[in-house]
């Protein structure tokens, strides 16, 4: 398995995506309301956040962990009101998805190699990253994904 797993690590991240899972994204407008945006994490573990309806440009994530956050009880003094940690369905303070959306995302391109890309996961704590060309989501890479190409599961 050694072996197998430097030519992945040699391997383009645009050679190894599946063409299915690049059309089976979960996508959401940022404009979006709180309760789409639950429907959708509720068979789901993350949305990646367009720009607007129809469009693939990429301004952010939501994931499991923000929707913790916004279902939890809070006691917010006024000072927090309208800061991330302010944002809260209870209090009125999440209305829409870029509202609890992290923006400040950590991509890759298809060229770029998989070991580069399975650092750069490492270094962040992420677990996925989308796959961007000119701004626009391709598709994404996942640590599941990658031990399912290893394993030859995929």
């Amino acid at each position: 398995m050694e072996l197998k797993l430097k030519e992945l690590h040699e391997k383009k991240v645009g050679d190894i995506l599946d063409e299915k899972l690049r059309w089976n994204l979960p996508l959401l407008e940022k404009d979006a309301d709180i309760e789409c945006l639950l429907s959708v994490m509720a068979s789901r573990d993350h949305v990646w956040v367009v720009e607007k309806k129809n469009s693939r440009k990429i301004v952010g994530v939501v994931t499991e962990n923000d929707i913790l956050r916004l279902l939890s009880p809070t006691i917010l003094p006024k000072y927090v009101f309208g800061s991330k940690y302010g944002v809260s369905i209870e209090h009125g303070t999440a209305k829409k998805v870029e509202d609890i959306m992290c923006g400040q995302l950590i991509k890759c391109e298809p060229d770029d190699k998989v070991g580069d890309v399975l650092r750069k996961m490492v270094n962040s704590g992420l677990r996925r990253l989308p796959v961007v060309e000119d701004g626009e989501i391709v598709g994404e890479i996942t640590a599941r994904y990658i031990i399912q190409i290893l394993l030859k599961k995929r």
